[in-house]
């Protein structure tokens, strides 16, 4: 199990030096941002998911819920997250409750598959779904969530070209719970499962650029408290993603998909 860390939020407080509430955004944005990209990625999924005050929104594989808390900041819409790791939605309820979010973003424990609420207007997933090795069936259990017509999109990590990386890595220590595939594989798995694609471009570059820009932030001491800081072995997760995306061995592909009728 990749997923083992505990006491999040005492950790985050005594590496910034300070209490949840006295954190500044850019201090958030360093710690709960669980996905290569940080603030920036949730922002390039933005205007394809249409969203305004009022919208419902499904974050799947939540994390620490900081896009979750971004999208509800930049749009007011109403945002629910779903994650399987009980330490991650608890410290993304106490960081929610601190930003004082709470009445537009809360977090559940649980699959997709045991979460019952539908209709939602929009969802979305960033770095979910290499843990997942059913991914037709994960698919299809969001579309399920979602009405007729609404916007899915994705930001994911997809086996590039040349073996794979080298754990450990972000989403898994030992590799045994990592299922990538090729992104056009990952993208044809999505329309199956009952979306049709809109837009699929290969953010690899982009991400390479966030990663080298990342190293020179913290070679510098400019932020101390980063999320490497809270994982197990973090540095050497993040140094071995970072050199997967610059090796091709890893891409990311930002996508967007409508929920088909069907």
């Amino acid at each position: 199990m990749t997923y083992t860390e505990t006491d999040l939020v005492a950790t985050m407080e005594r590496l910034a030096g300070a209490d949840l509430a006295a954190l500044t955004q850019q201090q958030r944005d360093w710690l709960d941002q669980f996905h290569a990209g940080g603030p920036e990625a949730v922002d390039r999924l933005l205007p394809g998911l249409r969203l305004a005050a009022g919208s419902t929104v499904l974050d799947i594989g939540s994390g620490l819920g900081g896009p979750a808390r971004q999208i509800a900041r930049s749009t007011g819409a109403t945002v629910v997250g779903v994650d399987i790791t009980p330490a991650y939605v608890e410290a993304a309820q106490e960081l929610t409750d601190a930003a004082g979010l709470a009445e537009r973003v809360r977090f559940f424990c649980s699959d997709i598959a045991g979460y019952d609420q539908d209709g939602f207007d929009a969802g979305y997933t960033m770095h979910v779904q290499m843990n997942v090795e059913d991914k037709k069936a994960f698919f299809a259990g969001i579309a399920h969530r979602l009405r007729p017509g609404a916007p899915f999109a994705t930001f994911e990590v997809c086996l590039g070209a040349g073996g794979r990386p080298a754990p450990p890595l972000p989403w898994s220590l030992d590799g045994s719970d990592s299922f990538l595939i090729a992104a056009d594989e990952l993208r044809d798995t999505i329309r199956a499962a009952g979306f049709e694609p809109v837009e699929w471009v290969d953010e690899t570059e982009w991400v390479r650029q966030w990663f080298e820009d990342l190293g020179k932030r913290l070679a510098s001491g400019e932020a101390r408290a980063t999320l490497p800081a809270l994982l197990a072995d973090g540095p050497m997760r993040m140094l071995n993603y970072a050199v997967a995306v610059s090796e091709g061995t890893v891409t990311v592909h930002r996508g967007l998909f409508l929920r088909t009728a069907a």
